[in-house]
């Protein structure tokens, strides 16, 4: 687990937990995601469980990066913002280099990801493939990498599939934006981590569907859900 918590997280749970409480509602009487062909209490508890597991990080993979020359002062307004214990994570090993985890964030990559195959199994169309491809080079043009912080992307990037969904496929909306919109995300950082300098930049993590990426693929999420009330 990375991280700390504190009065922004505080602030963001309490914010995506009052949407879930009418989400909550709306999907137990089957208004929202019913085309999905899943049981309304588990479509709520995979969205609870991306929040709530937003804290696990699964590594998958070590590299060696660059350890920035940051003053404390800069530590400290990082940490804070993004609310990474950046002190600690530069006290350790090298003074000059990070032996960098590449990790899978459990609720904004892992539960986002087998929900979205899941759908595309049972709603499969290519307009989602078309749009998919649209998102994956926004997201790879707009993806910035901070050092100490890692892959960071705008929290409104999942937005962008919506008026192609309109377009392409009216009908099927929400499937469209989850499937293009999460993949596409996710995809698009995936593909920017070969695009690190390792002598230029580093991080002590590196966390696809974690920070600097989760809010993104979250609030497609939710979007996502909320648009499948169009669509019954």
């Amino acid at each position: 687990m990375r991280g700390m918590i504190s009065r922004k997280d505080i602030q963001m749970f309490g914010f995506f937990g009052l949407i879930l409480l009418p989400i909550f509602y709306l999907i137990y009487t089957n208004v929202l995601g019913s085309q999905w062909n899943i049981h309304p209490i588990l479509l709520f508890l995979l969205l609870a469980g991306m929040l709530g597991f937003s804290f696990i990080e699964i590594p998958i993979y070590r590299m060696r990066t660059k350890k920035p020359d940051f003053s404390q002062e800069k530590l400290q307004l990082l940490g804070e913002f993004y609310s990474v214990q950046l002190e600690e994570e530069f006290d350790i090993g090298d003074e000059l280099v990070f032996n960098t985890r590449i990790t899978l964030n459990l609720g904004g990559f892992i539960l986002p990801l087998l929900f979205t195959i899941y759908v595309l199994i049972n709603n499969p169309g290519f307009a989602a493939l078309e749009i998919l491809l649209i998102v994956v080079i926004a997201t790879h043009l707009l993806t910035e990498f901070k050092s100490g912080i890692g892959m960071v992307i705008p929290d409104y990037l999942g937005l962008l599939s919506i008026p192609f969904a309109l377009i392409l496929d009216p009908g099927n909306v929400a499937t469209v934006v989850l499937v293009s919109g999460v993949f596409g995300i996710m995809l698009g950082v995936g593909l920017s981590l070969f695009n690190i300098s390792e002598q230029n930049e580093g991080s002590a993590h590196i966390n696809l569907g974690g920070v600097g990426n989760f809010k993104a693929i979250y609030i497609t999420v939710i979007i996502a859900v909320l648009l499948s009330y169009f669509s019954m």
